[in-house]
């Protein structure tokens, strides 16, 4: 249930935000000894960070490298990064990926603590003969570009592929019990919908109380990271245990009012005498 925590995109932007020169810093100029000097570090930690790809190259003026503020606030942030137990592998790897707009849950270490621990479901293939054969007469063109808006088939080459068998198998047993197709794809984005709602919520709960303190007032430790993604380990199934529960609880409470209110109306129009008028 905890489906996706906030864009690791914005983890570092919040990040890399603490380090972001203003104009007039941007502007500045430093020659590669000012530049180490300017961060606290050495011109051979610089050398050695832009052999890294860590730095950008200087702009070239004849035979002389200028930095700008923009490589002092990326030196910078390597030293915090360093200092907080990051690696020059990850730090090389984080930039990469934030350069690129990649999500960065695998390169923080929170990716399985996002996805689970659950092995993802694995696709199924399916001929087009077979879904015929499956839903008949109410597999129309208008019924299969909903379910492929919907995630729930894909045409691949000559066959099909379905990407949750379980969802896929779940309907079939719906639509044979007599539940129409268009009416289960409608219910699918409306409970679709509500779970995401519910989804955000948690999500936005969790980052409240447990993401947002990493990052109040300065970088996270690297230890942090790791025991933040095993908490969020240990905080899924008892997530997916609420739901679950609630989800128990709900569904005779609705049961009971849908059928009671059913079997009320047909009484009434039973006891009703024949010669009397509906109000």
């Amino acid at each position: 249930m905890i489906a996706a925590m906030p864009t690791a995109s914005a983890f570092l932007q919040r990040l890399l935000g603490a380090a972001a020169p203003v104009a007039s810093a941007a502007a500045a100029e430093y020659r590669v000894d000012e530049l180490a000097q300017a961060a606290q570090t050495t011109v051979r930690n610089v050398r050695a960070y832009q052999d890294q790809g860590l730095l950008p190259p200087p702009q070239r003026r004849g035979r002389v490298g200028i930095y700008s503020g923009e490589h002092l606030a990326r030196l910078q942030l390597i030293g915090q990064l360093l200092e907080r137990g990051y690696s020059i592998a990850s730090i090389r790897e984080l930039f990469e990926a934030w350069a690129q707009g990649r999500d960065l849950a695998q390169v923080l270490g929170l990716e399985q603590a996002i996805q689970g621990p659950e092995q993802p479901e694995q696709a199924a293939r399916l001929e087009f003969a077979e879904l015929q054969a499956l839903f008949g007469e109410q597999l129309d063109d208008r019924v299969i570009e909903r379910a492929q808006a919907l995630g729930l088939l894909e045409f691949a080459g000559d066959h099909l592929r379905i990407p949750s068998p379980k969802l896929f198998a779940a309907g079939v047993e719906l639509y044979r019990a007599g539940i129409p197709l268009p009416a289960l794809l409608d219910e699918l984005a409306a409970i679709r919908g509500h779970v995401q709602q519910v989804s955000t919520g948690i999500v936005q709960m969790i980052a409240r109380q447990l993401v947002n303190p990493l990052l109040h007032s300065s970088l996270p430790h690297a230890d942090d990271l790791e025991r933040l993604s095993t908490q969020l380990l240990q905080l899924r199934p008892l997530v997916e245990q609420v739901v679950t529960a609630e989800l128990a609880r709900g569904l005779p409470e609705a049961a009971n009012r849908e059928l009671s209110e059913r079997v009320h109306q047909l009484l009434q129009g039973f006891l009703r005498p024949s010669g009397s008028s509906q109000q």
